[in-house]
């Protein structure tokens, strides 16, 4: 759950965002993955992704957000027409280029603030 002020939630969702990714980077996947109120992806389907769905291939490194700036960088964020949250497409990167990954949010409204899913990390 995460607590953002009104008007301010592109903000926070691209700050979270950017936080879990840099988790993600770290390759601290049961700290990423405890980041969120629910996922619909293990620690062993993260680890499948980044190798492509491919075993044999090596786990892809993937830029962290916080410490290296990617201008070319594609978030998007869409909210829900029915008003209950936003969905958020994240591109990832490595050595400052966009890589084939997008991993995707879910950003629901609580009572408290947002419930934040991990709904995806896939090709493009």
């Amino acid at each position: 759950m995460i607590h953002i002020e009104r008007g301010k939630e592109k903000e926070a969702f691209i700050a979270f965002a950017n936080m879990a990714v840099a988790k993600l980077a770290e390759s601290d996947y049961s700290s990423f993955l405890a980041l969120f109120d629910s996922s619909r992806l293990s620690e062993t389907d993260l680890i499948l992704a980044l190798k492509y769905l491919d075993d044999s291939r090596p786990i892809l490194k993937i830029d962290d957000p916080i410490k290296s700036k990617c201008e070319n960088r594609r978030i998007d964020i869409i909210p829900y027409k029915s008003g209950r949250g936003y969905g958020m497409d994240y591109d990832l990167t490595t050595n400052g280029e966009i890589n084939d990954l997008t991993i995707q949010f879910e950003f629901l409204v609580e009572a408290e603030g947002y419930s934040v899913s991990l709904e995806d990390l896939h090709t493009l």
